[in-house]
């Protein structure tokens, strides 16, 4: 079956090298270098992960055009999806273009490009390069182990009060002068990891929760390992102090406890009870601060930019409801949104929304249908388990993109693509299995 997949896709391993091991560098160079570390002549574009995924795009569409084999003819709906964005993408890119545009936001709009097509790397090379489960599982364990390595970092920089990342020095990379130091919060540090700001850092470790969830539970020998980063993921997401953290993490756990029976329920809510009162006895004034930031919503500042944000956004996309102004050209000088939908709504007009709605959507069903036919057809319940985590972790990154905006952020739209790639994947693995059966 491995073979079969491979002579389809057009990309084998060669040397050691696979798609699961260029993606796992992917992950390390997007956690493992602080996002304000940029090649400075290609600015917000110019990230290590970004310039990789690109690489990865090129690589996927070479291994596509050389292939010698002819597609099995079988329906891929995240590759579907993922071309038809950036199909839209490029349509509102050209239709900007056409039209008078300011100089700052042409530079942006470039950047912009650059960005879906490292975006779209990521996710083609996951969807169709990936050979089998087992290292499909290998690739799931190596992110989460990233995750909880940067959320290990998250609760070193709010016990210490130290930024430990400013320190790291990279030759070709620079610094912009965002996101080098601690931000605060009621009082409190927020930590941020490698990540632009307290609230990215929250929103991807909430994306990460439900995969570092299944690998504590499941039968490995890291299982322990795993379990100890879970507790400071958990501590990390409380730390954030965003709400934008906590609503996607609920959601990941809400959808990935879908799967769970009464008593795995019960455990990780006698779970979390714990690790809450911990951090209740040990950190005074957190959960009463947390509690704050939803009963005080109505007088808080962001809350107010966010609900003020319709008219404006309206006024925008009435200029041109299709395709949009182009994508990354709606500068905070205008506004900052918080919501990416209605970005890319302004962005890319309504093509461009229903395209990413699409997107997420059949990451979704991806995901869903991989964990039905592993039940249904007697699969291992390991594999089972890390499709629902999958299913769990899209949820979450789609529901973070309604209060944070995610594509100026090069961590958050990365792991979301990632992951619906991934959920690709696992639909086309599982489908050749059965078929080979």
């Amino acid at each position: 079956m491995t073979l079969a997949v491979q002579e389809r896709t057009g990309i084998a391993r060669s040397g050691g090298v696979d798609a699961a091991a260029l993606l796992t560098a992917y992950v390390c160079l997007l956690w493992f270098i602080p996002s304000p570390m940029v090649v400075n002549a290609l600015g917000s574009a110019g990230s290590p992960a970004t310039l990789f995924g690109i690489g990865i795009f090129l690589y996927w569409a070479w291994h596509t055009v050389r292939r010698s084999e002819p597609s099995d003819g079988r329906a891929r709906p995240v590759r579907a999806a993922m071309l038809g964005l950036v199909l839209v993408l490029l349509v509102a890119y050209a239709h900007a273009m056409a039209g008078p545009l300011p100089g700052d936001e042409i530079s942006t709009a470039d950047s912009g490009l650059l960005r879906l097509i490292s975006l779209a790397g990521v996710v083609l090379l996951a969807c169709d390069g990936i050979s089998d489960f087992d290292r499909l599982v290998v690739l799931l364990r190596r992110l989460a182990f990233a995750a909880g390595l940067v959320a290990l970092l998250g609760l070193a920089q709010y016990v210490t009060g130290e930024l430990f990342v400013d320190r790291i020095r990279i030759p070709g990379l620079t610094a912009g002068t965002e996101g080098w130091s601690l931000g605060t919060r009621s009082g409190r540090i927020r930590p941020s990891g490698t990540s632009m700001s307290p609230i990215e850092y929250g929103v991807v470790l909430g994306m990460a929760l439900p995969l570092v969830t299944v690998c504590a539970s499941v039968q490995s020998r890291y299982r322990w390992l795993f379990r100890a980063m879970l507790v400071a993921m958990i501590a990390s997401i409380f730390f954030s102090m965003s709400r934008s953290a906590y609503i996607c993490a609920l959601a990941g756990a809400v959808v990935l406890a879908l799967s769970w029976n009464l008593q795995q329920r019960l455990r990780a809510l006698g779970f979390l009870a714990v690790v809450s009162t911990v951090l209740y006895v040990t950190v005074p004034g957190l959960l009463g601060a947390i509690q704050g930031l939803f009963s005080n919503a109505d007088q808080d500042p962001s809350i107010s930019s966010r609900t003020g944000s319709y008219d404006i956004a309206g006024a925008f996309i009435a200029e041109s409801p299709l395709v949009g102004k182009g994508f990354g050209t709606f500068l905070p000088k205008y506004w900052i949104l918080d919501n990416a939908y209605l970005g890319m709504t302004i962005e890319a007009g309504l093509l461009g929304l229903l395209s990413l709605l699409a997107l997420i959507i059949c990451g979704l069903v991806s995901a869903r249908t991989a964990r039905r036919t592993l039940q249904l057809e007697g699969g291992r319940e390991e594999h089972a388990q890390y499709a629902q985590a999958v299913l769990a972790s899209v949820a979450a990154g789609g529901f973070g993109l309604a209060f944070f905006d995610a594509f100026a952020f090069p961590q958050t739209a990365g792991c979301l693509f990632l992951f619906i790639g991934l959920a690709g994947a696992m639909r086309r693995i599982t489908q050749e299995s059965v078929r080979s059966r």
